[in-house]
């Protein structure tokens, strides 16, 4: 065994040893003292240095992880209230026209655009094809409860046609609106790029598609298009 083999098999050896002994400084604080790693810009520094170091930038790190978290918190705890408010507000509709209408305010006052799509609505304004419904499941939801993310412009056009509000860099939340198989889906659009994330949590949102599901099963139409009053009686 060369020389090179027998240094590299020993600085093994010692690695491990440490490793497996996690205290072995402990009780030889002299020889920590001593001890010192080179650093890119400030030289031989010891290893105290290092480890406070170390320390000071993990508490920073912590630091900025509460930050972070009550941030979120209260964000959360706003978006509780406000889509609390929301399904409170469209719990008392008598026709699907104005639940819809609730839905399109809220989000006007959160500053995202809201966007219905049906496979059987009476009305153009809602209205989409049971053939743009699969494709955009199968591309995007593939049995996920919820879509989060920027969309291409093929993916905006078939889920949302030829409306011009929808933002080009803007992200979006798809949401499925599910009786006994998909019937549409309810999204929401940020001209914020980041605004809606794939990691993001949507247990409001799905809540809110959920109570939306069940009111088209309850509620009338009272929409007016080519001069004809709809209403789920009539079908």
């Amino acid at each position: 065994m060369s020389h090179i083999e027998a240094d590299a098999l020993t600085a093994e050896v010692v690695a491990e040893y440490l490793q497996d002994n996690p205290d072995f400084f402990l009780q030889r604080r002299n020889l920590v003292d001593r001890l010192s790693l080179p650093h890119q810009e400030q030289g031989a520094v010891s290893l105290v240095h290092v480890q406070l170091n170390r320390q000071r930038n993990r508490i920073e790190e912590l630091e900025e992880e509460i930050t972070t978290l009550m941030s979120l918190a209260a964000k959360n705890d706003r978006t509780f209230h406000e889509f609390m408010d929301l399904q409170e507000q469209v719990l008392k509709c008598a026709d699907l026209d104005s639940v819809f209408a609730a839905i399109e305010q809220k989000a006007k006052s959160l500053s995202l655009l809201a966007y219905i799509r049906l496979i059987d609505s009476p009305t153009a304004t809602y209205g989409i094809s049971q053939e743009s419904i699969q494709r955009f499941s199968v591309n995007h939801l593939n049995g996920k409860e919820a879509y989060l993310g920027r969309l291409r412009k093929a993916d905006r056009a078939e889920l949302l046609g030829d409306d011009t509000r929808a933002p080009e860099l803007g992200s979006y939340v798809v949401l499925p609106l599910v009786q006994d198989k998909t019937v549409g889906v309810l999204a929401f659009s940020s001209e914020d790029g980041g605004h809606f994330q794939p990691h993001m949590d949507t247990l409001f949102l799905r809540h809110l598609a959920l109570v939306v599901s069940h009111l088209m099963l309850s509620l009338p139409w009272q929409a007016v298009d080519n001069e004809r009053v709809y209403s789920n009686t009539s079908k």
